[in-house]
């Protein structure tokens, strides 16, 4: 890439360090597709975030229809600090975000990405085909071959400071359950790369890791959830992805299933996942048919003392109030590839 269109990526302004120009606005407007409303295609450029306000301050979104209140992107990157402004409108409107399969989002664009979110805020709520690419640029400059006044290094040092602090500041944005906006992890593995180099969601557990929903897998993947290993495998990508560390290989789980009663329904039944070593139980499940069907799930880590969901009142409490929901996609092996990293 370019010195001029990374500096500009990064700083959001201008340093006369050699001729260059801007790229033409993206393309901002509503969307004939049947994921999403509104869309952004192209580079990320200054006055981008005033064309999308522009584009959807007068539309009233259905906060029961996901399509009205959900933008497309597909976009090479751009402007970093544009791309800020971008994401705390689309934040704050409370939209969700889609990479539609065949597209590309980059750089700025994934960083308007991660901002998408349930139409309260209440969670984070990003959507990638299984055939789309998500990739994230680590900051850095590279200067042409010639001379710089201290004052242009100066501006350059700052430009990256300030790049760098902003991510650190999105991942301190919380969403209304409590939970990071965009974690601190995947700012250390954007960060972690070198100058030609970008950290991309190859993999399910990876999508799972970072709150993001594969909303096509079942159309592309053979998923198996009412199988042994399918539940071994929503397990797995539940726990570790709250815990925010890779899957071990090295726990052997059983699965069985356990007959009660609640205060709500007769007859009920869980799904209960344990160590095979020690016993332990790792995770609970209660699957329940609603039109199709949702699973709500806990998990538990005894050596750190961390439990995910609480689901301690299972017989006194109806199911939607206890436990997290499980996308269908967790059932995936967590290395399953996405099909653009498909060897």
């Amino acid at each position: 890439m370019k010195f001029c269109n990374l500096f500009f990526w990064l700083l959001n302004f201008a340093i006369a360090f050699a001729n260059c120009s801007l790229a033409s606005a993206a393309n901002i407007q509503h969307s004939s597709s049947r994921h999403c409303a509104f869309k952004i295609e192209g580079p990320i450029v200054s006055g981008d975030f005033e064309r999308l306000a522009m584009l959807i301050r007068p539309v009233k979104m259905d906060p029961l229809d996901e399509r009205s209140r959900s933008i497309c992107l597909k976009s090479a990157g751009g402007m970093f600090g544009e791309a800020l402004k971008i994401s705390e409108l689309v934040f704050s409107r409370g939209m969700s975000t889609v990479v539609e399969f065949g597209s590309d989002c980059f750089s700025a664009c994934a960083i308007i990405f991660m901002s998408g979110v349930m139409p309260d805020q209440s969670h984070p709520y990003r959507k990638l085909s299984v055939g789309g690419v998500l990739g994230f640029h680590a900051p850095y400059i590279e200067l042409p071959d010639q001379k710089y006044s201290k004052s242009d290094m100066e501006n350059a040092t700052q430009g990256m400071t300030k790049a760098i602090l902003a991510l650190v500041e999105m991942s301190s944005k919380e969403t209304k359950l409590g939970g990071e906006l965009l974690k601190k992890s995947l700012v250390q593995q954007i960060l972690g790369k070198g100058k030609n180099e970008a950290f991309f969601i190859r993999t399910v557990f990876d999508a799972a890791r970072w709150n993001i929903d594969l909303y096509d897998a079942k159309e592309y993947f053979r998923i198996e959830a009412d199988k042994v290993r399918g539940v071994v495998n929503m397990c797995n990508n539940f726990h570790y992805s709250n815990m925010d560390q890779d899957v071990s290989k090295a726990v052997p789980l059983t699965v069985q299933i356990e007959d009660f009663s609640s205060k709500f329904e007769v007859g009920d039944f869980r799904i209960l996942v344990k160590n095979s070593q020690t016993k332990d139980l790792v995770c609970e499940m209660y699957p329940k048919e609603h039109g199709r069907v949702i699973v709500k799930a806990c998990s538990y880590d005894y050596w750190s003392s961390k439990s995910f969901g609480d689901c301690r009142e299972y017989k006194t409490r109806p199911t939607f109030l206890i436990g997290q929901y499980l996308p269908i996609f967790f059932a995936l092996d967590s290395k399953t590839m996405l099909k653009r990293f498909k060897r």
